[in-house]
């Protein structure tokens, strides 16, 4: 029996992803086991601190605590272990906030960082392929002069340095919002009013590091496609027809907009993983700020967790993504006969 060649393709594609998740697993896996030091060090020297025990018992409370996190056992006992759990959809028990469930812990944080990167990016994606349209048509001229280097350089700039930038300007000088974290600390997350605008004053800034930076993106690659586009026959033929610039700038924003939204999916998931960095400048409550208190406390369990969900939002986005210019681009449609 032969497979439909987009059977084929979606099978081909699905294995390499498979494939380079493996890969990420056996590395998510041996890193952070590579770093020097006791992962249960915090977690003993909090009890012993409440409880004043004796080095006799902090001895006890260590073998115990290495034989419940299965830390004593062979290395690649562990790792069969953490693959079996992996497959059962239990990331084991988090060190840092013992007894809560990894899941649990990546569950309180990853909404905050959903929040932050989904809404910077698609509307980071609206407004800059509308100006790398505006931009692709006024060649040449003061606008056009005006908005290439400053995309560029809206593009160039990492997030993290316009996320010190913001803090400089807004924060320290104007104070107008706050440096940083994710509300009021004598607030509590809650569906009140007061708690939004404190969260929604604390968004802004980490909110626009990663706006301008996809901003700067989106609208450089746009206006190189517009470029492209405008060159065409049937761009010719729309100046021929004489329409109006309101026309052409929808029939070139359309023409153009097909890569843009394979990369939407590519850019999200990668997005994801760039906004740590943002996340632990800003103090914002999210995957970065869980991952960078992970790592500092040797946190096996969670370092695992969150690289997990990271990875696997990349891979996940690239694989999508191939699957939408499958079925949007009609080359690759007749291609696979679809």
């Amino acid at each position: 029996m032969t497979l439909n060649p987009f059977v084929s393709f979606m099978i081909k594609r699905g294995a390499m992803a498979l494939l380079t998740f493996t890969v990420a697993l056996i590395l998510i896996f041996l890193l952070p086991r590579i770093i020097p030091g006791n992962p249960l060090a915090i977690t003993v020297y909090r009890i012993v601190s409440t409880a004043g025990t004796n080095p006799e018992q902090v001895k006890a409370v260590e073998r115990m605590l290495m034989e419940y996190f299965q830390l004593n056992k062979p290395l690649h006992e562990q790792f069969f272990l953490f693959i079996r759990n992996l497959f059962r959809g239990y990331l084991g028990k988090s060190i840092m906030y013992f007894p809560l469930d990894v899941n649990d812990v990546i569950a309180m944080y990853l909404p905050w960082t959903l929040a932050l990167v989904v809404p910077a990016v698609v509307l980071a994606w609206i407004v800059g392929n509308t100006i790398g349209v505006i931009a692709a048509m006024s060649r040449g001229k003061l606008v056009d002069k005006v908005l290439l280097p400053l995309l560029a350089v809206l593009q160039g700039t990492p997030p993290y340095v316009w996320a010190m930038y913001l803090i400089l300007i807004f924060a320290i000088w104007l104070k107008i919002f706050p440096a940083s974290g994710g509300w009021d600390p004598t607030l509590a997350p809650s569906p009140t009013t007061t708690f939004m605008v404190s969260f929604l004053h604390h968004y802004v800034l980490p909110f626009l590091s990663i706006f301008m930076v996809s901003l700067g993106g989106w609208g450089l690659s746009m206006r190189n496609i517009a470029l492209q586009e405008l060159t065409s026959d049937y761009m010719d033929y729309v100046r021929v027809l004489g329409l109006s610039q309101r026309k052409t700038f929808r029939y070139l924003f359309k023409s153009s907009a097909l890569p843009q939204i394979v990369g939407l999916a590519i850019v999200l998931g990668w997005s994801f993983s760039g906004s740590l960095i943002t996340e632990i400048v800003f103090n914002y409550p999210g995957i970065g700020r869980m991952l960078w208190g992970a790592i500092q406390s040797q946190d096996y369990p969670l370092i695992q967790g969150g690289f997990i969900i990271v990875i696997a939002a990349i891979i996940l986005a690239n694989y999508i993504s191939e699957l939408i210019f499958a079925v949007i681009d009609p080359r690759t449609r007749y291609a696979y006969g679809m």
